[in-house]
């Protein structure tokens, strides 16, 4: 099975989107996911028994028109051929509209050609409009009907079908029965609506191009050209030619085209398009390097590892993608109610034709005109619409900050987390030793520098590192071993050194005597001890840690201050975990546990009536991460632990955890507000159609307007600014 994303254009509301997804569930091993606001298709299928051509003639068989590089040129054609029958159709409504107004009583100053009066002009006219422009409403509504969605096409189409129709019995009266010489014909409404839906649409498709905004710089951020060595001479050629294996060549301050390792050649890389880490890496042979990051000071040249939808890049804008597909409980719940609302409508207008003409006894023409006002205004498009353009404006958003949403649940789920569980190490903690304490002469650590560069122990690159940095000095060394579970063991200058924890010490039973007091205060912050022993005497003596993460003191505040009960879980030992947890004032510690007893632990705080998240990093921490019921996972830890989690963390900052669930909040807030439209217009609109105060072609007009106010109050959303730097909560 594999998932591709296709650019579908035509889409106007979420019926649209349920047609084609409907087509696709009827069939075997392929499975459609539309996102309207995107013009896009999620479609996850078996490559043996489709290919996307034939996936994209199914779609254009429905009445869309779906984007493959190989019509690019038809597709471009289309769209030209859609604006011009828009110009076409506002051209030819004008006359149309001048002769409804000299028809009004107070516009009747607005004086109208006497051809522009004649019902047959009109009736070609407007039959231009009705069945050849608007003969995309007859497909959608009869492709539709097939597919047991009733949309907005079966509306338009009833609506202006019965005021042409109505309007042709009009005019035969004219011409072979009684009545007037220029009776008020409904040619012009139906003209109308089928203009001012089209004017909505083009709107509407304007305004949506710009929630794709996130996404579309997600796509420029990646190269388009790569300097790859080919019969060894370099040769700029296009990136989708670059095949994994090629030595690309990158230059200083060009962006590196593709993710790779380097081959050859050091040089400091800005990352901050993935991390958001505004200080450079430094990085040198069998480094693996991100496509889109920027190569600051060398010549380099890697090896081209993951291309195409493979690529980092790629992989975080499909993430995008398939969260603003996804629908959320709210969503699902507004698909049915917009399932159910067009034929709960037109049982209204027909309910409001009978009341009016039958037994109120008003006249067929204002029976008939409320009648056709309501099926026109009551299109579910604003409905429909409402979650998904929000959703997809916060997943932009959200990725512009590094943060990568994988389920649409989180933004309902948000406002109720009050529960959040962590793990420590490289979660709350950076994940690797560091330095913290040295206590002796400064001279010996030429000592510890020089046996500790002999081991590969995590511990002994922190202490290299620490030495390196204050100038220590490599000497000669011989008999270097490891003493397993203790320490390291080496001769320098006919001297027998040593290196190690509390238990050497034991063994040789060597007295700590002024170290002592420095000693239990650096276990009392959970340090890790190590001495050096010198012909069995104590010289110096240094303390490690697992630092604790400058964002995680005021995240835990933040979350307590909201009310939200904070946990600790490790498999750290029970002395480190207290430590750690007192230290950043987290409510409860749970230490040395199993991975699998990470996720009972969860399951616990649920069963206590909490809504629980977990934040993790590591492969022990994915059952953890699964279970809660938000689990948000550090995009520097595993990929499993990234897959097991419903949120990703594109950086070391714990602090995007708040963001992620306020930015999650001003979402949902965004939704309510499309349903609170969406509602409240056709609550009143209705009710205004039925007793005659909106004429059909406003009833046009302003269910266009409903589904562009939906739009532009999502758009919204991009005017959310991120509400701290790094180390504020």
């Amino acid at each position: 099975m594999v998932k591709k994303t296709l650019k579908v254009d035509g889409m106007t509301c979420t019926m649209c989107a349920k047609t084609i997804e409907n087509t696709f569930e009827a069939m075997n091993s392929i499975k459609a996911e539309a996102i309207v606001v995107a013009n896009k298709v999620i479609m996850t299928y078996d490559e043996t028994m489709y290919s996307l051509e034939q996936i994209a003639k199914i779609i254009k068989s429905l009445g869309y028109f779906p984007v493959l590089k190989e019509n690019l040129n038809d597709n471009k054609r289309m769209n030209l051929q859609l604006r011009i029958e828009l110009a076409i159709s506002i051209l030819l409504s004008i006359p149309l509209l001048l002769a409804m107004f000299s028809h009004i009583e107070v516009t009747s100053f607005i004086k109208s050609p006497n051809l522009f009066l004649d019902g047959i002009f009109q009736m070609i006219i407007a039959g231009v409009i009705q069945f050849g422009i608007g003969r995309r409403f007859y497909s959608g509504a009869f492709k539709g009907i097939k597919k047991n969605v009733l949309g907005m096409d079966i509306l338009v189409v009833l609506g202006t079908t019965s005021a042409y129709l109505y309007s042709l019995y009009l005019l035969y009266k004219q011409l072979f029965g009684t009545a007037a010489d220029h009776p008020m014909y409904y040619f012009e409404i139906s003209a109308l609506i089928i203009t001012m839906v089209l004017v909505g649409n083009y709107i509407e498709h304007i305004a949506k191009s710009r929630t794709e905004d996130a996404l579309v710089d997600l796509v420029n951020l990646g190269a388009k050209e790569a300097r790859v060595i080919i019969d060894k001479k370099e040769m700029m050629v296009d990136i989708e030619t670059v095949k994994p294996g090629d030595k690309v060549v990158v230059l200083a301050n060009e962006k590196i085209p593709v993710d790779g390792v380097i081959l050859s050649g050091s040089s400091y890389i800005d990352e901050s398009m993935i991390t958001g880490e505004s200080i450079p890496v430094y990085k040198t042979n069998k480094d693996n390097v991100v496509g889109s990051t920027i190569n600051l000071q060398e010549r380099i040249v890697i090896e081209a590892t993951n291309l195409g939808e493979d690529a980092l890049l790629s992989q975080i804008i499909a993430s995008v993608e398939e969260a603003s597909a996804r629908k959320i409980p709210i969503q699902r719940t507004a698909d049915k109610i917009a399932s159910l609302f067009v034929p709960v409508v037109v049982i209204v207008a027909l309910l409001n034709f009978i009341i009016h003409y039958m037994i109120i006894k008003d006249m067929f023409t204002y029976s008939f005109t409320t009648t056709i006002a309501i099926l026109v205004i009551s299109c579910p498009c604003a409905l429909g619409l409402a979650t998904p353009t929000s959703i997809l404006v916060g997943n932009g958003l959200a990725a512009k900050n590094q943060i990568l949403y994988r389920g649409g649940e989180f933004f309902e789920l948000a406002n109720k987390i009050t529960a959040i569980a962590f793990d420590k190490t490289g979660t709350i903690t950076y994940g690797k030793f560091v330095v913290t304490d040295y206590v002796g002469d400064e001279s010996y650590l030429d000592y510890i520098y020089s046996i500790e560069r002999e081991s590969t122990h995590p511990i002994s690159k922190a202490v290299t590192e620490y030495a390196v940095t204050n100038n220590a000095k490599p000497l000669v060394i011989s008999d270097f071993e490891t003493i397993k579970g203790k320490g390291l063991k080496a001769v320098i200058e006919n001297q027998v050194i040593y290196i190690g924890s509390a238990k050497i010490v034991d063994d040789f039973e060597i007295d700590v005597k002024g170290f002592k007091d420095d000693y239990i205060w650096l276990l009392d912050q959970a340090k890790t001890v190590n001495f050096l022993i010198v012909d069995n005497e104590i010289k110096a003596m240094y303390a490690l840690r697992d630092e604790i993460k400058k964002t995680a003191y005021n995240v835990i505040n933040e979350l307590k201050t909201r009310g939200i009960k904070t946990y600790l879980i490790t498999g750290d030992n029970k002395g480190v975990a207290k430590q750690i947890g007192k230290e950043i004032g987290i409510d409860q510690v749970f230490c040395e546990v199993l991975p699998h007893e990470k996720a009972e632990i969860i399951k616990e705080i649920q069963e206590d009536g909490h809504i629980a998240g977990f934040v993790g990093d590591g492969i022990n921490d994915a059952p953890a991460l699964k279970q809660a019921d938000i689990g948000i996972s550090m995009g520097c830890g595993t990929d499993i632990a990234i897959n097991a989690s419903d949120l990703t963390l594109m950086n070391e900052d714990l602090g995007l955890v708040i963001e992620a669930i306020d930015l999650s909040k001003a979402t949902l807030k965004n939704i309510y507000q499309n349903f609170i439209w969406a509602f409240s217009y056709n609550l009143v609109a209705i009710p205004l159609a039925a007793t005659g105060h909106l004429s059909m072609a406003l009833a046009g007009a302003a269910m266009a307007f409903s589904s562009i106010m939906v739009v532009l109050n999502a758009l919204r959303l991009k005017r959310y600014k991120v509400k701290h730097n790094e180390g504020e909560y």
